[in-house]
């Protein structure tokens, strides 16, 4: 005698409900991307503050200890790059300013900053996770909307149009 009661779903039941599946990942798909790559840019900005902050105490050292960097102008800044996680120093003209204990050795990446050398300044300061990203044309101040338009994520800081933390109070 067979049981009439039999459990389980249809195939039509079954089919709808991965339909529904189905257009809720493609509409959920897209807009997560989207997060995933907003959150790398405010990581790759949360670097890039870092290195300027690096930059900044280093210059703030080289004031104090009397190191001369550069006679040039004050007019536009010059990128200084090479800071990576094995190479944690800038040379400016005859010196080299050690970054070690301001980044730290488990710093990774590469960095950029620009530097008004005269005026022991910092004016912006780049990061990218390697080097083939922060080529020279990528070292600029960037706004928030063209980081999103890049093909690889360069974090800035700060950016352009943004006011400096501390700044201008």
């Amino acid at each position: 005698m067979r049981n009439s009661k039999v459990k389980g779903f249809t195939l039509i039941e079954l089919i709808v409900v991965i339909a529904i599946i189905g257009i809720l990942a493609a509409i959920l798909v897209p807009s997560m991307l989207g997060y995933v790559k907003n959150s790398r840019i405010t990581q790759a900005n949360a670097n890039a503050k870092q290195v300027y902050t690096s930059v900044a105490a280093a210059l703030t050292q080289a004031s104090i200890d009397g190191v001369v960097l550069s006679e040039e102008t004050e007019e536009t800044g010059t990128n200084y790059d090479g800071i990576t996680g094995s190479n944690l120093s800038i040379t400016i003209g005859e010196s080299t300013l050690d970054l070690t204990d301001y980044l730290g050795e488990g710093f990774s990446g590469v960095g950029s900053a620009n530097i008004k050398p005269l005026s022991y300044t910092i004016v912006y300061a780049n990061w990218a996770a390697s080097d083939d990203l922060l080529t020279s044309e990528a070292q600029k101040q960037y706004k928030a909307e063209e980081q999103k338009e890049l093909d690889g994520i360069i974090g800035c800081y700060p950016l352009l149009g943004a006011e400096v933390e501390g700044e201008g109070e």
